[in-house]
């Protein structure tokens, strides 16, 4: 066939099938869409967003909700803490499957449990911080898809994000330690980023572009609007990627190379800011959160 038959074939489709095939484009336009899903301490609840905005609550009645993460199958898992007033406080891990409905995979009592991460055989492997520690000495827990629990790791102090890189090793937030520290799969632990890295700040979010370099969220003392985000390359080398933010967590990258940063501190209430790929001003996706956590995409639908 040439190329004027073949311009000819098409022309003569009828209107009706070209509705049809637009009508097909856009299902499959919408089928690679991704919704954001965002934990909240004041509602205690999880929320999830469209790509356009549109939010909707898909769990509630949650206790301390922080860390959250999809697995391969599409199920979400979400770390939390049970916080009784006469009580001894237990850190969880749910899982929501794909009909929405959330079972216990885990947990660990005196353990106030916050950032999650999933490798790429199903494990979760959450950041708990050890309620009867002086130093609130952290354990990252490993818990396996039948919800076998195992220690997988351990950090000085207040430990926070978790992320895992291309290659399966595991970075690790220590707030009051001022340390990223990295963990090979075998377990074996490495300081990545020191003290000298976030001066008078904290490491608080991690996320990981597809390039493989490295994007922490820092909080400090200092007034509202005076916080970061750092970009690290693969091999260490420190970059600002945004300032002027009020205490930013949780951190995430769509598909399409955007990042998105919740402002846990937010005034008059927390949002999530949407960075372009490569930085540049943010624009406000969400407001109104109520003291944002952490956040994460979905699987395209």
């Amino acid at each position: 066939m040439n190329s004027l038959t073949h311009f000819k074939k098409i022309r003569i489709l009828p209107l009706r099938t070209l509705l049809s095939l637009g009508a097909i484009f856009a299902l499959v336009t919408a089928a690679h869409a991704q919704n954001l899903y965002v934990s909240t301490q004041h509602d205690e609840a999880i929320f999830e967003y469209t790509p356009s905005g549109v939010q909707s609550t898909y769990a509630s009645r949650l206790s301390f909700p922080r860390g959250l993460a999809f697995d391969s199958l599409g199920n979400l898992f979400a770390a939390e803490t049970l916080a009784p007033a006469d009580d001894v406080e237990v850190g969880k891990v749910l899982k929501f499957n794909l009909r929405n409905k959330a079972t216990t995979l885990g947990s660990a009592a005196r353990f106030f449990f916050e950032g999650l991460a999933i490798d790429i055989a199903g494990n979760a492997y959450v950041m708990g911080i050890d309620l009867n520690s002086p130093t609130f000495a952290s354990t990252i827990f490993k818990f396996t898809p039948d919800g076998e629990r195992i220690v997988f790791g351990s950090v000085p102090s207040g430990g926070s994000g978790v992320a895992f890189d291309s290659a399966g090793n595991l970075f690790a937030a220590d707030a009051d330690d001022q340390t990223i520290y990295k963990f090979a799969p075998d377990g074996t632990r490495t300081v990545f980023a020191g003290p000298s890295a976030f001066g008078d700040s904290a490491p608080s979010g991690l996320a990981f572009d597809s390039a493989g370099n490295l994007f922490v969220s820092t909080e400090s003392d200092e007034p509202v609007g005076n916080d970061t985000i750092l970009e690290f390359t693969p091999i260490g080398a420190e970059s600002t990627f945004a300032t002027g933010l009020s205490t930013p967590r949780g951190l995430a990258f769509d598909s399409s190379g955007n990042l998105f940063v919740v402002e846990h501190l937010h005034i008059p209430d927390g949002d999530i800011l949407k960075f372009p790929p490569g930085g540049g001003p943010p624009t406000a996706f969400a407001t109104g959160l109520g003291s944002p956590e952490f956040l994460t995409f979905g699987p395209p639908r």
